[in-house]
């Protein structure tokens, strides 16, 4: 069964600045690992939720080029949302039942890395033939082994909302999204048991926007205040707050909130 979303990766030139950056924006920052077989390195930013940011940079580029090419891709563009990934709790049977729906998806393969305490994590995933559509993915090791939760900064009241994907076709987008999550979207929302899928009829194919909901977004205000972080904020309704932090590295980052 598809949990919901799982995380989202962010290209980065640099990890150590990247690391530096979100830390500065008050996320915790936690090390990851080198993905040996891939050619990429990361960083990982957790939320309340469970779900991710994953700062991801590359070490290896023919590697990369080979096993991450979204990854590099990203690189080349002012944007810097690379890919995302679906939680799954049993892979092989939501392979089997994406591909009963006509979703073409290729075989769950191994993936690994090892913590820099040395601790090594592991997964499987499967990716679409499509890869303008997010891959999934099912632990191996224990998911607080990849992904602990939170001991420290914002992403402790911080929720994945959305993700914001620019479609050119909306109607055959919809239908591919039907195809993988096994549910109908309206006028292409795909809502989620964690997080939701957006569908944006644009010019463009690519993630667009990535959206996490605060439960008090007057607390990252003064957060951000504190400690001199650009910003701009807008008031929704008088009774939401949307912030959108100025410097990200490229990511469309933007934080919503009620106000109570």
């Amino acid at each position: 069964m598809i949990l919901g979303i799982d995380h989202i990766l962010i290209a980065v030139q640099d990890l150590e600045l990247a690391t530096e950056v979100y830390q500065q924006l008050g996320f915790q920052v936690l090390r990851g690992g080198k993905h040996p077989k891939a050619g990429t390195h990361n960083a990982l930013v957790p939320l309340a939720d469970g779900t991710y940011l994953e700062l991801i940079g590359v070490w290896d580029e023919s590697l990369a080029e080979q096993f991450s090419p979204f990854v590099v891709n990203a690189l080349h563009h002012e944007n810097r949302l690379a890919a995302f990934a679906l939680a799954s709790d049993d892979l092989d049977a939501d392979v089997a039942a994406m591909r009963a729906r006509g979703f073409e998806i290729g075989d769950p393969r191994e993936g690994e890395r090892t913590r820099p305490d040395g601790v090594r994590v592991a997964w499987r995933s499967a990716h679409p033939t499509d890869s303008r559509f997010p891959f999934i993915l099912q632990d191996v090791t224990p998911r607080d082994v990849r992904i602990p939760a939170p001991t420290s900064g914002i992403g402790q009241t911080l929720r994945f909302g959305d993700v914001n994907v620019g479609v050119t076709d909306l109607a055959s987008a919809s239908e591919g999204y039907q195809k993988l999550l096994g549910m109908d979207g309206d006028e292409g929302w795909f809502e989620l048991a964690r997080g939701a899928i957006i569908l944006k009829d644009v010019d463009t194919e690519r993630i667009l926007q990535l959206v996490l909901e605060a439960d008090n977004p007057l607390e990252i205000v003064r957060e951000w205040q504190q400690g001199n972080v650009a910003f701009e904020q807008e008031i929704i309704g008088g009774m939401g707050i949307t912030l959108e932090p100025v410097n990200t590295l490229g990511v469309p980052l933007q934080i919503t909130g009620r106000v109570s």
